[in-house]
C-alpha cells in the first residue's frame, strides 16, 4: 500500500445522494495505524549499535572481551 495516498477519505456533501453521509472514522483510523506500523517496520533497529556507540571493545585471551567507556568528548 502506498503511504502517500492521493485519495481523500473524508465524506463531503456535494452530491444529493450523500447529504446524510457521515465519515467512517474507524476505517480512517485503521488506515492511519496500518501506515504508521508499515513505516515503523521499515526503520532499522539501531538499539544494539547505539548501546555500544561510546565504548571501546577489546578481545582478551580466549573468549573474554573487555569494554571501556569512552570518556573523551570533542569540544
Amino acid at each position: 500500500m502506498n503511504p502517500q495516498l492521493s485519495q481523500d477519505y473524508d465524506v463531503d456533501a456535494r452530491y444529493t445522494a450523500g447529504s446524510g453521509a457521515i465519515d467512517n472514522t474507524a476505517a480512517k483510523r485503521f488506515l492511519s495505524d496500518y501506515i504508521d506500523l508499515m513505516r515503523a517496520n521499515k526503520k532499522p533497529n539501531m538499539g544494539p549499535e547505539l548501546a555500544s556507540e561510546d565504548r571501546f571493545i577489546m578481545s582478551g585471551p580466549g573468549d573474554s572481551k573487555y569494554s571501556f567507556r569512552n570518556d573523551f568528548r570533542a569540544m
